[in-house]
């Protein structure tokens, strides 16, 4: 009888663990200190506009936790939407909304365009 029910306990568990496995699955396993310390600049800001036909959005910064810099940046999230309703997305792309905050790990310089992807760090707060 236990025989029985362990079978299906590994089952779903190992199903289990394959899906939240392939949730991140684009993305080298790095530390938060790793992350850090690859990211040219980290602020928390709000988004300014959605998708654009260029894939760059435009953040209200309102701390840097590192770095320094203007109160608006540019920064390539990789999520691209046309006018005509088409775009792209990868695996790694930034879904950000007009409004949402953000915590962004970014490399670059801030005067010109940021880039950044789920794999840095940067998430919705």
């Amino acid at each position: 009888m236990t025989a029985r029910l362990v079978l299906p306990v590994l089952v779903l568990a190992t199903a289990a663990l394959v899906v939240v496995a392939s949730a991140h699955a684009s993305c080298l396993p790095t530390t938060a200190a790793e992350q850090r310390a690859r990211a040219d600049v980290i602020f928390d800001g709000i988004a300014l506009e959605g998708p654009t036909a260029t894939g760059v959005q435009r953040f209200k910064v309102t701390r840097y936790r590192k770095g320094r810099g203007p109160a608006i940046v540019r920064v390539q999230t990789g999520t691209i939407r046309r006018a005509d309703g088409t775009g792209s997305t990868t695996s790694i792309s930034l879904v950000v909304k007009r409004g949402q905050h953000w915590r962004i790990f970014a490399r670059g310089n801030v005067r010109k365009i940021l880039q950044t992807n789920s794999c840095d760090g940067s998430r919705r707060l």
